[in-house]
């Protein structure tokens, strides 16, 4: 799954709410996110992938395990309202 959005904050205020995002979603899915340069690295049981940080954009790419993939959409969902809702 990758969600993508624009973004007019700059770089260092996007790597700020990149991880107001990640803790929002670590409390809501149970995952853990380190940083590795601008990559925003975050796993947890059955997810794992990286939310990217550049000047005009985020893009979240995440891995859905099998039991999880059968949820994509409603996950998707509320992945894609918790960012917005963070970038707004």
């Amino acid at each position: 799954m990758i969600i993508r959005r624009s973004h007019r904050l700059g770089i260092e205020e996007a790597r700020s709410r990149a991880d107001r995002i990640a803790g929002n979603l670590s409390q809501q899915y149970s995952l853990t996110s380190t940083w590795q340069g601008d990559y925003l690295v975050v796993k947890g049981t059955g997810v794992n992938g990286h939310l990217i940080v550049a000047e005009e954009s985020i893009e979240l790419q995440v891995k859905l395990g099998l039991a999880l993939k059968i949820m994509e959409g409603p996950i998707r969902s509320a992945i894609e309202n918790t960012i917005d809702e963070h970038l707004a």
